[in-house]
C-alpha cells in the first residue's frame, strides 16, 4: 500500500520491522525503490533476496530483471536469466518480456532478440519491449521491420508500440514512413495519447519539419515535462532561438518546472542569438533557484555562447576553470569558431589539445588542414596529411541522401558512376550558371588539393549535397521543400551555394548535417552562417 501510494519511506519502516516476509514484499520493495529513482536502494533488496527467499515467483524475476534494467547491471541480469532458463520461466511472455527489456538497456540488443524469439507466445508487450530495444541501440531500421511484422502476425499496435516506432522514424529522418505512421494512429484512435504525441514532436524535429512538430504541440489535450523539452530543443535544433525562447517562457506561465534537459535548450538558443548575459543568468543564478546542478551539456552550451559573441580567449578559460577541459565536444565548438574568426594561432592550439585527448578524431584534423589551407601555408596541409597517414586516420567521405517518393537515393562525394550523374551535372551547371550571376564566387579555400583553380571549381561541383539537391530539383514537384541528410557538416561553400540556389528555384532547402539544421529559403539561412 505504501509503496502504490508512493510513501516509500514508510514502506521501508514496515518491511525492516518484521522479519520473514515472503516474496511477494520484497517484489514491492524492489518495484517502489524503481519506481522513485531509487536505484541504490533496490540494490541492497535485491541481495537480501537473493539471501532469504528460495522460492521466487514470476513476479520477482520481473521485478529484479527491472532493476538490472534501471542499474544496467548486466552480470546479473545474465545471471537471473540462467536461474530463470532453469525454472523454464523465460517462455513466460511477463519474464521474456523483461530480459528483452534488460538487455536493451544494458545495449545487447542481439540477445534482446534472442530472448524474444524463444517465447512461445508473443503479445504487444513483447513486440513493443524488442522494438524499444533495437531503437535504443540505433537499429531503427529493423525497429521499423519488426512493426511490419507486429502487423503481419495480426498483433495490434499499443500507445507505446507507435511511440517506439515514431522514434526509430526520428532516428532515420524519415519523414514519410512517419507521415504514414501519424495517419495510422488517428485510424487506430491512438493519436492524442500523450506519448505518441512526444514521439510526433522528436520525429518531426528531427526531420526537419518543425512546423508539423509544433502543429502537434498545439493540439495535445495535455502536455509533460517531455513535449516541452522536445519543441523547446527542437526549435534551437533548428537555429529558431527566439521560438525556443517564447516557448520557455511560455513553459514558466504555464507553471511547469523545467528540467535538467528544458536548460540545454535554452543555452543552445541564448547561444545562437549571442545573450550572453541571459545565459549566465540561466546557468548561475536560475538553475541554482531550481536545484538543478549545471552539467557538461550546459557548460559546452555556454562555450558556443561565448564563441558565438567572438569571445573566444574568454571561451577557452571558460573551459578550463569548469573542469570541461576533457570535453571534446566543447574544445571543437570554439576550433569552430576560430575558423570563422580566423583566429588560427588560437586554432592551432585548440587542434592541438583535442588530438591529445582524441587522436583519432577525423574533423579536428581536416578543421586544421582547412586553416592551413586558408592561410595558403600548403606545407602546413601536407604536415597533416602526413600525420594522418602515420596514425592510420582517414578522412570519411562526403555522404548525402534525400527522399523522392518511395526512394532514398545515396550521394557520395567525387561519385562519378551514380546512375543520374549526366542529368546531376547537368543541372548543377545550369544552377552554378545561375547564382553566379547574383554573386556567387567558389570557395576554393575548402578544397585541400594544391591544383588548378578549374579543378578546385570541378572538386566543389562534386561534393555530395550538391549532387542531392540536384537530384531533388529534377525529381520533385515544383515548390516542393527540398530535404538533405548528410554525415559531415555541410562546407562552407555548399552552403553559400545553397542558400542563393534558393532564391533562383524558390525552394526551401532542409539540410540536416551533424550539427544541426540548415533551413534555408529565400537565400536566408536559419544558422545565421554560424554553426
Amino acid at each position: 500500500m505504501y509503496c502504490q501510494c508512493a510513501h516509500v519511506e514508510d514502506a521501508v519502516k514496515v518491511f525492516e520491522s518484521v522479519p520473514g516476509f515472503n516474496a511477494f514484499a520484497f517484489n514491492s520493495m524492489i518495484n517502489g525503490f524503481l519506481d522513485k529513482g531509487m536505484f541504490d536502494c533496490s540494490v541492497s533488496v535485491v541481495r537480501s533476496m537473493v539471501g532469504e527467499v528460495e522460492q521466487w515467483d514470476h513476479v520477482s524475476y520481473v521485478a529484479i530483471l527491472g532493476h538490472c534494467a534501471s542499474t544496467k547491471e548486466l552480470l546479473l541480469g545474465r545471471q537471473v536469466h540462467a536461474q530463470a532458463l532453469k525454472r523454464r520461466l523465460e517462455l513466460s511472455v511477463y519474464v521474456g518480456s523483461a530480459l528483452v527489456d534488460m538487455y536493451g538497456k544494458c545495449e545487447c540488443a542481439y540477445d534482446a532478440s534472442s530472448a524474444f524469439e524463444v517465447l512461445l507466445e508473443k503479445n504487444v508487450v513483447s513486440w513493443t519491449a524488442v522494438m524499444t530495444a533495437y531503437t535504443q541501440n540505433e537499429l531503427f531500421e529493423e525497429a521499423l521491420q519488426l512493426f511490419l511484422d507486429l502487423k503481419m502476425e495480426g498483433v495490434q499496435p499499443n500507445e507505446f508500440t507507435y511511440a517506439v516506432a515514431l522514434n526509430s522514424c526520428a532516428g532515420l529522418a524519415a519523414l514519410k514512413n512517419g507521415n504514414a505512421l501519424s495517419a495510422s494512429t488517428m485510424k487506430t484512435g491512438h493519436w492524442g495519447a500523450l506519448s505518441v504525441c512526444n514521439a510526433l514532436i522528436n520525429m518531426y524535429a528531427k526531420s526537419g519539419s518543425i512546423n508539423d512538430a509544433w502543429r502537434v504541440f498545439l493540439s495535445m489535450p495535455w502536455r509533460d515535462m517531455v513535449s516541452w523539452n522536445s519543441i523547446i530543443i527542437g526549435y534551437a535544433h533548428h537555429g529558431l532561438a527566439r521560438e525556443a525562447m517564447s516557448v520557455f517562457h511560455d513553459m514558466l506561465f504555464a507553471e511547469e518546472t523545467p528540467s535538467y534537459v528544458t536548460f540545454v535548450g535554452v543555452l543552445s538558443a541564448c547561444a545562437q542569438l549571442g545573450l550572453v548575459d541571459e545565459g549566465l543568468y540561466y546557468l548561475n543564478t536560475m538553475m541554482k533557484e531550481m536545484g538543478i546542478k549545471p552539467g557538461r551539456e550546459h557548460y559546452t552550451c555556454m562555450v558556443g555562447l561565448l564563441c558565438r559573441d567572438g569571445r573566444l580567449d574568454e571561451a577557452e578559460h571558460f573551459i578550463l576553470g569548469n573542469y570541461i577541459g576533457t570535453d571534446v565536444v566543447a574544445w571543437k565548438s570554439l576550433l569552430g569558431s576560430c575558423q570563422v574568426y580566423k583566429n588560427y594561432g588560437l586554432g592551432h592550439r585548440v587542434a592541438e589539445q583535442i588530438l591529445q585527448l582524441k587522436p583519432n578524431d577525423v574533423g579536428t584534423y581536416v578543421m586544421l588542414s582547412n586553416m592551413y589551407a586558408r592561410a595558403n601555408r600548403w606545407d602546413g596541409v601536407v604536415k597533416v596529411r602526413k600525420l594522418m597517414k602515420e596514425r592510420g586516420v582517414r578522412k570519411e567521405s562526403g555522404v548525402s541522401w534525400i527522399q523522392v517518393g518511395s526512394e532514398v537515393q545515396v550521394f557520395t562525394s567525387d561519385d562519378k558512376n551514380h546512375q543520374w550523374i549526366n542529368q546531376i551535372m547537368r543541372k548543377l551547371r545550369e544552377l552554378i550558371d545561375q547564382i553566379k550571376g547574383i554573386g556567387y564566387v567558389p570557395n576554393f579555400a575548402v578544397v585541400l588539393h594544391d591544383v588548378e583553380d578549374e579543378q578546385k571549381a570541378e572538386h566543389l561541383m562534386y561534393h555530395s549535397e550538391k549532387m542531392a539537391l540536384a537530384f531533388g530539383l529534377i525529381h520533385s514537384p515544383e515548390g516542393a521543400t527540398i530535404r538533405i541528410m548528410k554525415n559531415l557538416r555541410i562546407c562552407d561553400d555548399c552552403h553559400v551555394a545553397m542558400k542563393l540556389i534558393s532564391l533562383v528555384t524558390r525552394r526551401r532547402i532542409v539540410v540536416r548535417d551533424t550539427v544541426r539544421f540548415h533551413c534555408i529559403e529565400d537565400g536566408v539561412c536559419s544558422c545565421d552562417d554560424h554553426w
